[in-house]
């Protein structure tokens, strides 16, 4: 009797993969999936060590953040959920919360994007991008279990009050966005 070959093809790139393969050979989406977790940036704003009692509650400041974004903004368990409008339709999911402290001792904010499911291929490239961003960082975070690249962006809560919440909100997003679209092929997933 002949055994067949089992493959699986990508909801992304719709490449051929060996049905034992946990991602994509050609995309790195996890394979199995529909389509990638759209839910797992609620998971982008990582736990970190509470403030002590004499340290600032920075929970305070973040929501005056997310609400004077002026975004659709929703609470999540660790912080706030901001989803911007974008050209051509499209939406942005950018997280925004505490992020613990610097070396420094003082409150972070995170501000945190989702881009699409991690591949080799395309970590390096971002590396060098890295060196150009002025909003934000290309970053990878595991989100329920999987890699994803994220844009991330850390301010010193002190700065909140001399920033434009809305045009940075923006720019992360704008930022995000256009590596999802390219990783997705003009999906619109998170």
């Amino acid at each position: 009797m002949a055994m067949t070959l089992l493959t699986i093809a990508c909801a992304r790139c719709a490449g051929l993969n060996h049905g034992a393969d946990r991602h994509c050979a050609g995309c790195g989406l996890p394979l199995g999936s529909a389509a990638p977790d759209a839910v797992a940036g609620f998971d982008a704003i990582e736990p970190h060590e509470a403030p002590g009692p004499s340290d600032a509650d920075s929970s305070q400041w973040i929501t005056s953040f997310a609400r004077s974004a002026g975004y659709e903004a929703a609470p999540t368990a660790r912080g706030w959920r901001l989803v911007v409008p974008l050209g051509s339709d499209r939406r942005q999911a950018v997280y925004v919360g505490p992020a613990g402290t610097d070396s420094e001792g003082r409150a972070i904010l995170s501000l945190v994007s989702v881009c699409g499911p991690a591949n080799e291929r395309d970590c390096r490239r971002l590396l060098k991008l890295n060196a150009r961003m002025v909003d934000g960082l290309f970053a990878v975070r595991v989100l329920r279990g999987e890699e994803y690249f994220v844009v991330i962006e850390n301010l010193p809560i002190e700065r909140l009050p001399v920033l434009d919440p809305a045009g940075l909100v923006r720019r992360v997003a704008e930022t995000a966005d256009s590596l999802e679209d390219r990783l997705s092929r003009g999906g619109d997933v998170y």
